[in-house]
């Protein structure tokens, strides 16, 4: 009950610091859809940055001459991490990094074929399309792109997430989720996760020496959202989402409904 009762007090610091018109209500997905929709973006993220440190590793910290992005394509519970080279609109694959089940990079080795298949080339297309249509609501300087399959249909889900480099602050706003044609070519909606922009200290998360969790509230679902998962996993830290007057524990994949304290 005392647990409770900080985390509810201290929802008032996590009242956003910038205030924005209110943007519309998104989609939430049912629970458990939100909760693996968490964790593949974090795996992917995740895939993605240590592929791009292997990369990185063998130039030094430069990247490679020509370098125009990369993909990330699901082979089994492995991942496989494509740099492609050429243009935005005719990319062609570069270099490869498999990324197992335990998010461990592989070698970084040739391409062995540089076409790309059309899967491959419209998932480099959403993913371009996503970034190219980002709203107003700009809370980090940079943004990682995860794309997945649409599971309600054809097309592509691409997630433009906040991402920083200081150390201990958790982007808790400023995330997007982009609907996009099968093509990757075309927006089908845009939709802000998030009221405001808001940083917050993980080490906000800790009361008397134990990790309790970070607190915010969401104005634009009725409950958290997969992005509250992938940073939950993320940053190795409980994240306590108030929704629709109700209180919602996130820790890791795992989301339940908690009651608060009568005051």
């Amino acid at each position: 009950m005392r647990l409770l009762t900080v985390l509810v007090a201290a929802l008032v610091l996590a009242t956003p610091a910038v205030a924005q018109q209110p943007p519309a209500q998104v989609e939430a997905f049912p629970v458990a859809e939100t909760a693996r929709l968490g964790q593949a973006i974090w795996r992917q993220d995740v895939a993605a940055a240590r592929a791009t440190d292997a990369l990185l590793a063998l130039s030094d910290g430069r990247p490679p001459d020509g370098l125009v992005g990369w993909i990330v394509v699901e082979e089994g519970d492995a991942q496989r991490v494509r740099f492609l080279t050429g243009t935005a609109d005719a990319p062609h694959a570069f270099k490869d990094v498999v990324v197992d089940a335990r998010l461990q990079a592989g070698p970084v080795t040739d391409a062995a074929d540089p076409d790309l298949s059309p899967d491959e080339i419209a998932r480099f297309a959403a993913r371009n399309t996503a970034a190219s249509g980002i709203g107003a609501l700009r809370c980090a300087a940079r943004y990682n792109a995860v794309v997945l399959k649409n599971p309600d249909g054809d097309g592509w889900l691409v997630w433009l997430l906040a991402a920083t480099s200081q150390a201990n602050i958790v982007p808790m706003g400023g995330h997007y989720r982009f609907q996009v044609s099968a093509d990757g070519r075309t927006v089908n909606r845009r939709e802000q996760l998030s009221g405001s922009c808001l940083d917050m200290d993980k080490r906000q998360a800790m009361q008397g020496g134990q990790v309790v969790g970070l607190v915010t509230n969401v104005i634009v679902a009725p409950r958290p959202l997969e992005v509250h998962v992938f940073l939950s996993l993320l940053n190795r830290v409980p994240i306590y989402v108030m929704a629709d007057q109700k209180l919602w524990a996130v820790d890791g994949a795992r989301i339940q409904q908690v009651e608060a304290p009568r005051r």
